[in-house]
Order: structure tokens, then sequence, then C-alpha cells
């Protein structure tokens, strides 16, 4: 297997390291951000890692704060705000390095449909914006959002449905129908992941 043109096995935990600082970004169910740092120093601590200078930090956190409605929160705990304000935050960190791509792992499941429903406006403007996204999610309404839904079952990619020129809605009826048909085919239920 190939990680950026070299083989995998030949790769020490130091470049993986580095490779997944440069290139990924991570957002998680329960935002994963360390309580006793500030919202600022939580977003910024993927680039502290990095070595970069404080100024540059902030040149980047700014207009990224300002677009996703964190910034008069910036000096905030994340046991003094809201859980979509800590998703916003989880959001900013693990885009504040511009990585090739976004690994979403149930970004709504803490969240309350308003809040959803932001983090799935973000997540879109994002998207329109170039970034890559591969969301794991439960929830249809979430996966209604995306460009190309994956239906996985026992390990296997089982289903696909592209959006092409559909609207969040018909998707959501799309992914709707194809679960129905997958439940099924498979009587004893189970989950499935969109």
């Amino acid at each position: 297997m190939l990680l950026d043109g070299k083989t995998l096995s030949k790769i020490s935990d130091k470049e993986l390291a580095a490779f997944r600082r440069q290139n990924l970004g991570f957002v998680f169910q329960n935002f994963n951000l360390l309580d006793n740092f500030t919202l600022r120093d939580n977003i910024f601590l993927p680039l502290v890692l990095a070595g970069m200078q404080y100024d540059e930090m902030e040149k980047r956190l700014i207009p990224l704060a300002k677009v996703l409605g964190i910034h008069d929160l910036l000096g905030k705990f994340p046991y003094e705000v809201s859980g979509g304000q800590k998703q916003r935050a989880a959001i900013a960190r693990a885009i504040i390095t511009e990585p090739k791509l976004l690994l979403a792992d149930e970004p709504t499941g803490a969240l309350d449909s308003k809040s959803t429903d932001s983090l799935l406006d973000v997540f879109g403007k994002l998207n329109e914006g170039g970034q890559t996204i591969v969301m794991v999610t439960h929830s249809v309404k979430a996966a209604s959002h995306a460009g190309r839904v994956l239906f996985i079952k026992d390990g296997v990619i089982f289903h696909q449905i592209y959006r092409g020129e559909a609207t969040n809605k018909e998707m959501y009826q799309r992914i709707s129908d194809s679960l129905t048909r997958m439940l099924s085919q498979n009587p004893q239920g189970g989950e499935q992941d969109a």
C-alpha cells in the first residue's frame, strides 16, 4: 500500500505522524477538546505541534473563527460553551492546518437539531470551497448533504448513491429507500452505516 508515493511498510512512525498532521484533519463526535485549554489554544494545538509562529497562527485563526461564528468565544474554555460551539472549535482545529482530507466521525451525533443544521451548512461551505470531507454517520439527515453516500455492510461497500442534481430532501428519500431495501434483504436487522 502506498502513502503519498511511499510504501507504508517503509515509512517510520515519525513520518506517519508528520503526514497525518500535514494532510489529515479529524472531527470527532465528542469534540476531543482539552478542557484546560481555551478554544483558541485547542485550535492552535496542531499548529504548535508543527512549529508554526504565533503571528502566522493568528493570521489563520481570525478569518476561520469568523466564518465558523466562534470569534467572540476564543478566550472561553470548552466547558463554558455549547455543544455546537465546541464542534465548531473542533472543526476549526481540524481545518486550520489546511488538510487535504477532513475525516469526520459521527460529527452530528452529540448535537441538537439546530446545531446539526448549522454544522452541515459549514461542511457544505467547506466542501464548496474545495475541502474533501469523508464523514461516517448513522444519520440519514447528515448523509443527505453528501455528494456521494456509501453503504457499508460487513466491512464491504454494499450500495452507493451519487447526488447528481438531487436536493437534500431528494437525497434523504433515496437514502431512506435504500436503507429500507437493505433491511428487507436482512431480516435480522442490525445497523447499517451510511
